[in-house]
Order: C-alpha cells, then sequence, then structure tokens
C-alpha cells in the first residue's frame, strides 16, 4: 500500500511511541522511511533519535533522516512532494486534562494542503500494537470506494478482529417527510427499512467483488449529521483506527478547513485516524 513514509519527528513526549509506531509500519508496508525533523540539528536530539531507531529496529537499509530549518509546516510539505512520499505519520495534540486530542495549526496546514494520505495518531501504544478494530467511513468524499477497498486492505494486512463500514444516510429526513405525507405509521416503517436495505445493499455490493478474506465485517447505517454519527459510533465501537477519504478539490475559508462530515470528527478525535488521499 504505502512505499514511503515519512515522520514528523517534533520529539514531543510521544516521540518514542510514534518511532515505534514507524518502526512497525515500515515492516508491515515493507515500506521506506523517512524522518523528517524541523529545527536545529542539536547532537543531543541525534543522538536520541538513534537510540530510537536502534530500539526498535529500523530497517536503516531503507531509512533516510532529514533535518531542515524553517516553517515546520511548509518544508515538510515540500519534503514530502520532493521525497514522493505517500503516507504521512505524526501525532495529535492532547488537551490539558481532557481526553481530547485535535489538530495544532501545523497538522492542520499538513492535512489540508498534503499530495498523499495522513496517519494521525492519537495516543500511540508501547510497544506499538497493530490496529484491531477498524472503521472505515463509506458515506463521503468522491471515490470512497477506492477507500473502503484500502481500508479492507489494510485490515488484511493488520489481520483486524472487526471491521465496521460506516454508512451515514444523506436527506434521511427529509426522504421520511415526503413519504409521510401520504403514508401510515407502517408503511412508513416500511420505507424506513427499505432506505436502510437500500443502504446496505450497496456496501454489501462493493464487498462483495474484492477479497475480505477471514475479515468479520460488519456495515453500519445511521442517519444524522455523517460526521457527528460517525465519531460516535467510532467511540462506541472502541475503534483504534478511523479510515475516511480526504476531500478531493483545493480546501478554502469557505470550507471552514474541511467540509461536512470531517469537521465534526477533527473537533473531538475519536481514535487514530487516516485521511487517504489516495487516487
Amino acid at each position: 500500500m504505502y512505499k514511503k513514509i515519512g515522520v514528523a519527528v517534533a520529539f514531543s513526549p510521544r516521540c518514542e511511541a510514534i518511532i515505534g509506531e514507524a518502526a512497525r509500519l515500515q515492516k508491515l508496508f515493507d515500506a521506506e522511511l523517512i524522518m523528517i525533523h524541523i529545527g536545529k540539528d542539536k547532537p543531543d536530539k541525534k543522538v536520541y533519535l538513534e537510540e530510537l531507531i536502534n530500539s526498535f529496529d529500523v530497517d536503516t537499509n531503507k531509512l533516510k533522516t532529514i533535518w531542515e530549518k524553517g516553517n515546520p509546516a511548509s518544508r515538510i510539505l515540500s519534503i514530502g512532494k520532493k521525497e514522493k512520499i505517500d503516507l504521512l505519520l505524526a501525532g495529535a495534540l492532547q488537551k490539558e486534562s481532557f481526553v481530547k486530542f485535535y489538530f495544532g495549526s501545523i497538522a492542520r496546514k499538513l492535512i489540508r494542503n498534503s499530495k498523499c494520505s495522513v496517519l494521525i495518531l492519537t495516543n500511540p501504544s508501547k510497544p506499538p500494537k497493530p490496529f484491531k478494530r477498524i472503521v472505515i467511513n463509506g458515506t463521503e468524499g468522491e471515490n470512497y470506494t477506492g477507500t473502503i477497498l484500502r481500508g479492507i486492505e489494510l485490515a488484511k494486512l493488520e489481520r483486524a478482529k472487526r471491521v465496521y463500514i460506516f454508512k451515514g444516510i444523506k436527506l434521511f429526513g427529509l426522504s421520511m417527510a415526503l413519504s409521510g405525507e401520504e403514508e401510515n405509521e407502517h408503511e412508513q416503517e416500511e420505507t424506513r427499512r427499505g432506505i436502510v436495505s437500500d443502504e446496505i445493499e450497496e456496501i454489501n455490493r462493493i464487498l462483495n467483488e474484492i477479497d475480505t478474506k477471514d475479515l468479520k465485517i460488519s456495515v453500519k447505517v445511521a442517519s444524522g449529521k455523517p460526521g457527528y454519527e460517525l465519531r460516535k459510533f467510532t467511540k462506541r465501537v472502541k475503534a483504534d483506527l478511523l479510515v475516511v477519504k480526504s476531500p478531493t478539490h483545493q480546501l478554502n475559508l469557505l470550507d471552514r478547513l474541511f467540509p461536512h462530515y470531517l469537521e465534526l470528527v477533527l473537533e473531538d478525535l475519536p481514535s487514530n485516524l487516516l485521511i487517504d488521499k489516495s487516487k
């Protein structure tokens, strides 16, 4: 899936765990690792990073470390483009005493402008662990079918225990309101079931065309605000990874950084988050 993984090294308290996860993903994808730190290349930092790399048995034959000065976001984006990175790994921030993770300004710029997929780790574990409970958003974005396929492929590599495909019903309330003008209560219930059944059938058609191996896959259909429902569902099933499709157009102020569901997801990250930007 990913051949070049960039790692934004910030020397935060979770630096060790993020390097450990980077080493795990390197082995999982047989990928090249590119460590990126924007700041002064102080000797103590270099020694510390080298110790971490050695402790996690990183394949140094597929390792490159880049130290640069300048604006962190713009330099990381520039390096990502130059090195043809296809997955950027970074950590989320935690708000003070609350178990609530969010994106700082640098991370937002990376996600907004990065040409590659981005994996945000909310609370990387030590030692690193595979993603065993994965939610894939099958609702928003162009070519979300591709995101489902890549999410399934990742789940197979991770040997995930449970995979959930989340499908939000667009205009569900409007559909029910229109049907309710001429239907009785029983007929409305049948209409509701029909709408839900159609959505599930659409996802199953996609799944029937691919090799899902021995994965245990469930389809969840929900009405309401897709982003809010997606976030709530991800928390409820205690997923350790949420896979979503990135907006395909150039984001601007009218989008308030992110359109629709993704805004609500980013307000309070429910789990580790993979933003798929693959074409």
